[in-house]
């Protein structure tokens, strides 16, 4: 039934998912950016605040000196206005960039490098009203709008306790200069602000699961789906190229682990060496378990150090091998070849065996 109805119930797969990310569409979370953000400034806000308050007190000191004091109305506000300008980027611009950088590297951790225009480019379908009602009551919408909802309580929830605990300190404002006021302000703001961005980090740690969620789910595919891509990979000469590479690794080095079990190895003995196998009791013909030329030859000719298999020189020979398929028996006219060498290795192999221990 569920092919039959389009049900998505397969997991998505990889060309899928890369296609996704090349059209700009991936899982992010914005309120754990956000949550960075926040911490960003409020750190930054907190190493500067000496330098925020004292520019902020003067600022106050100049405007009521200004009002009470000066002659020239016209030039003292435009002094005001350029201290006020000064004061507002000194204390908006190392934010600002702090909090950008911050946010950046979230993004950048969550989706990693990605460019594209994609999204940028207008699509009619975004202009459906129909579609446009579906995304507004979807359950996608629904999430979004309950998450804020809750943001916005438990923020004005923190905001009111926070002000109820520190009316003492509101109060005593009345008996502050412009410096206490300041003083009081930043703390009554820094508790706000750690609150705040303690709760929200739960908000962003659940979102990072809620997004990851949602896209997996989103990008799951049908059965249809699913046969239809594969057939279509199936008939892509890039993938078939990746196929056959793949096949081509794992046979040679299931072929470079057979080695070992060479009787012989035939050289030329710089660029050609063949891996020959013969038991007498079970093999009717001696057969060629794996060859090479050049570099494979060398890792031909290494592996069979390692495993104490002779290596015999035989240009001819060697040559004439190398025209026999891996696996295949050696052909009838390469018989009396092939057996003095191998009669070659046996006696050699009986020379060592009754030779008599080395003493101590």
């Amino acid at each position: 039934m569920s092919d039959e109805s389009g049900d998505k119930t397969e997991e998505p797969s990889h060309k899928k998912l890369d296609d996704a990310r090349k059209k700009g569409q991936t899982w992010k979370s914005k309120d754990l950016t956000g949550v960075a953000v926040l911490v960003a400034g409020l750190g930054i806000v907190k190493g500067t605040w000496d330098t925020v308050e004292r520019e902020i007190s003067t600022l106050f000191r100049f405007s009521f000196d200004a009002i009470a004091h000066s002659q020239d109305l016209g030039l003292a506000t435009t002094q005001l206005l350029f201290m006020g300008l000064r004061t507002m980027l000194l204390l908006t611009v190392p934010v600002v960039a702090g909090a950008a950088v911050l946010g950046g590297l979230l993004d950048f951790l969550q989706v990693g490098s990605l460019f594209t225009i994609d999204p940028l480019i207008p699509k009619f379908d975004k202009l459906n009203p129909i579609a446009g009602l579906k995304n507004m009551f979807s359950k996608k919408a629904f999430v979004e709008l309950l998450k804020n909802l809750i943001k916005i309580s438990v923020a004005a929830y923190v905001v009111t306790g926070v002000v109820r605990d520190s009316m003492p300190l509101i109060i005593e404002t009345v008996r502050q200069d412009t410096v206490g006021i300041m003083a009081i302000l930043g703390e009554i703001i820094y508790r706000v602000s750690v609150r705040i961005v303690m709760l929200f980090v739960i908000f962003g740690v659940f979102d990072v699961w809620w997004q990851r969620k949602s896209f997996m789910k989103d990008m799951m595919m049908t059965k249809e789906e699913v046969k239809k891509e594969y057939k279509q990979s199936e008939g892509d000469p890039h993938h078939k190229a990746k196929r056959k590479e793949l096949h081509h690794e794992i046979m040679e080095g299931a072929q470079m682990e057979a080695v070992k079990d060479a009787s012989v190895i035939v050289t030329n003995p710089d660029h050609v060496a063949v891996a020959l196998q013969y038991d007498q009791n079970k093999d009717g013909a001696p057969r060629v378990l794996v060859k090479g030329m050049d570099a494979k030859a060398e890792r031909i000719k290494a592996l069979a150090r390692e495993a104490d298999i002779p290596l015999l020189r035989n240009i001819p020979l060697a040559h004439a091998l190398l025209r026999v398929e891996v696996g295949a028996e050696v052909p009838e006219e390469l018989y009396d070849a092939v057996a003095e060498v191998l009669n070659f290795v046996y006696g050699l192999k009986q020379q060592q065996n009754a030779a008599p221990p080395a003493r101590a």
